[in-house]
């Protein structure tokens, strides 16, 4: 009987060991019991050498995810993670000591993953699923997607504007994570190491929905060249989130387009700039450049910086009218043309002047002289330059008083005296409105562009 039972039991063990269904060898890891819901994706992705798992024979599947380490483990699954690397990556918190630069390298090279508009990787930060459900809607073919698909679920209003359409897309290729409840995504928490073993192997067995452009297939190449180095190819942009600005109550228009190249100041925005120096009409002409600064960091209102404080903004008086009789203040038209960050980075900021007066810097509407007796002297009242709007918006002072001459002609001749000159005092404020798109080059992408002067002929 014993003899039986023994060789019995070395029969099965040999079918185990010959069928290669054994549990001992089919996972490392010791804690992921076999009723985790994760659990088959993870032995999926432990067998296929996607994740690693600890050291200490552990999966740990609660551990939240590094930036870095879900840029190398989408690699693996993509079949890209031994491509040969063609570009040096350019982000201020990355050298090539850097823990995972290779992952970062190809990620950018591939167009995967890109960094922050700060000009940073962040490779330690840790992952969201909202920037999963991003970076899974990006890889993957285009489609018809309709948003109201995420009505189903309870937390879908947590979604930013600019995830929508990538979530919505991530949903309809089920490439996306919604446990422990159904109805919820919990979109702007950090991704855990059992959600990420789900969307790579998920992602793996829908390989036909990743756009070719992200397969190992596409990306081969010749072997015959694979020791030439390649021109990089320039990555593709897209949205990442839409903020808003401050406009004072002047403008419409307050977005501010994030992507991962740049950050986009959209037209009619308006900023509140300063000047150098003090400023006196007469004692510019046309073609005079004048110096502006901002006083302020400029941050949109959902915390990304713009302009940092003390940049240099530049513009060109185009026009000059001098003050006139019948109380015609001087005039005076400026185009900004470009403004200079702290740290040399040169930028266009093509704006006017935004007052009453279209484009206009000019002493703002005075009151006239109340009421004078009948020997022509003033009683009540002076004529001064009144600020519109909030008092930071004045753009200059002086005065344009009229002085009677006495009796019966008093009056007539107080309304005939001629204007003001424009003054300005430095650190005086004044607003601009931005006449095109302002954008803002992340450092690692080359400033190509060119300013034209097509706005002058308007």
């Amino acid at each position: 009987m014993n003899f039986r039972k023994n060789l019995a039991t070395v029969f099965l063990s040999m079918t185990l060991l010959l069928t290669g269904i054994s549990t001992a060898f089919a996972k490392d890891y010791t804690d992921i019991p076999d009723d985790y819901w994760a659990a088959e994706e993870i032995e999926d992705v432990v067998t296929k050498n996607i994740v690693p798992i600890y050291g200490d024979n552990t999966y740990k599947p609660m551990e939240r995810v590094t930036r870095v380490d879900w840029t190398e483990w989408l690699l693996r699954a993509l079949g890209l993670a031994q491509a040969p690397i063609n570009v040096v990556p350019n982000y201020s918190d990355v050298t090539q000591e850097t823990f995972g630069y290779p992952s970062i390298a190809r990620a950018e090279q591939f167009g995967l993953i890109y960094g922050y508009t700060d000009g940073e990787f962040k490779p330690q930060r840790f992952i969201t699923k909202l920037e999963t459900a991003s970076i899974m809607s990006h890889i993957t073919v285009d489609t018809d997607i309709d948003t109201a698909i995420l009505n189903q679920f309870a937390d879908s209003k947590e979604i930013p504007e600019w995830g929508i359409f990538p979530f919505s897309k991530a949903i309809k290729y089920g490439l996306y994570i919604n446990y422990p409840l159904e109805t919820e995504l919990n979109p702007n928490r950090e991704l855990n190491r059992a959600e990420a073993a789900v969307l790579l192997a998920r992602l793996m067995r829908a390989m036909d929905l990743v756009d070719p452009n992200y397969k190992a297939d596409a990306n081969a190449g010749d072997d015959n060249n694979a020791d030439v180095a390649q021109e990089p190819q320039e990555p593709q942009e897209y949205i990442l989130s839409v903020e808003h600005l401050d406009n004072y109550g002047k403008s419409a228009v307050d977005r501010v387009n994030i992507t991962n190249l740049r950050r986009i100041i959209l037209a009619k925005n308006v900023f509140r700039v300063s000047f150098l120096e003090s400023f006196n009409s007469t004692k510019h002409k046309v073609g005079d450049v004048i110096p502006f600064y901002f006083k302020k960091d400029i941050v949109t209102k959902e915390g990304t910086l713009l302009i940092p404080a003390n940049t240099k903004l530049y513009a060109t008086v185009a026009e000059l009218r001098d003050k006139r009789w019948i109380n015609k203040n001087a005039e005076v038209y400026l185009h900004f043309e470009k403004m200079v960050f702290p740290n040399g980075h040169e930028y266009p900021f093509i704006a006017r002047v935004l007052n009453n007066n279209e484009g206009v810097l000019s002493e703002n509407k005075w009151l006239k002289p109340l009421e004078y007796t009948v020997a022509g002297a003033a009683i009540g009242g002076v004529a001064v330059g009144l600020p519109v709007g909030e008092a930071n918006d004045r753009s200059g002072d002086g005065m344009a008083i009229g002085f009677p001459v006495g009796a019966g002609v008093g009056l007539a001749t107080g309304f005939l005296t001629p204007g003001v000159n424009f003054k300005a005092r430095a650190n005086e404020d004044v607003l601009v409105e931005l006449k095109v798109d302002c954008s803002l080059y992340n450092d690692y992408v080359q400033q190509t562009k060119t300013i034209t002067r097509e706005y002058i002929e308007e």
